[in-house]
């Protein structure tokens, strides 16, 4: 098990600093601008708590579109996400997303991933700071090593030095994400 709670708040924090203004801002997802990654960010937050909870997903995702109060709605399901896979049944057994069947525990890792590099996407887009725990950046390197330059992979191609670089720069790097380019502060 792991505990999303510093990510999903670090999360949620970014995203309540996200203006009106902020929504057609371009982000380190190349083909994302804000309005975009936030609706990513809010169907894997909902996708993900329903796997955690052994459930079907049902619906739209509760910010699909940008709805009234869409911030509300994603700290709340930023909040959801890390109370469901707070429970030992979350991390057992097997599931799909995206069309994948594999270990619930792998598919946490994998969601803990979205949340860790999608706030620093989204953090790096407006300018404010993301602090991501080591615990996370430990949590998820070992997932960002196996795919890191897989053709029609989740990542970018890595970047030059990557290899070398440790912590939250080598999850970044590995993953298609310059630093450089995000808030100097970096690990919390």
């Amino acid at each position: 098990m792991h505990d999303f709670f510093p990510a999903t708040a670090a999360a949620a924090r970014v995203v309540a600093l996200v203006t009106d203004e902020h929504l057609d801002l371009p982000t380190p997802c190349e083909a994302w601008p804000v309005r975009s990654l936030i609706e990513h960010m809010a169907g894997f937050t909902a996708a993900f708590a329903a796997i955690a909870r052994q459930q079907e997903m049902t619906g739209e995702p509760p910010a699909s579109g940008l709805p009234e109060g869409w911030r509300d709605l994603l700290a709340e399901a930023f909040e959801d996400l890390s109370n469901a896979w707070r429970t030992p049944s979350a991390w057992e057994g097997e599931d799909t997303a995206g069309g994948t069947t594999m270990p619930r525990a792998a598919l946490g890792i994998v969601a803990l991933d979205e949340v860790v590099l999608h706030g620093w996407d989204l953090a790096t887009a407006i300018k404010v700071p993301f602090a991501i725990a080591s615990d996370d950046v430990e949590a998820c390197l070992p997932f960002a090593e196996q795919f890191s330059g897989m053709v029609g992979g989740p990542f970018g191609t890595p970047l030059p030095g990557a290899q070398e670089a440790t912590g939250v720069n080598r999850l970044l790097m590995l993953s298609g994400r310059d630093p450089a380019i995000g808030w100097e502060g970096g690990v919390g």
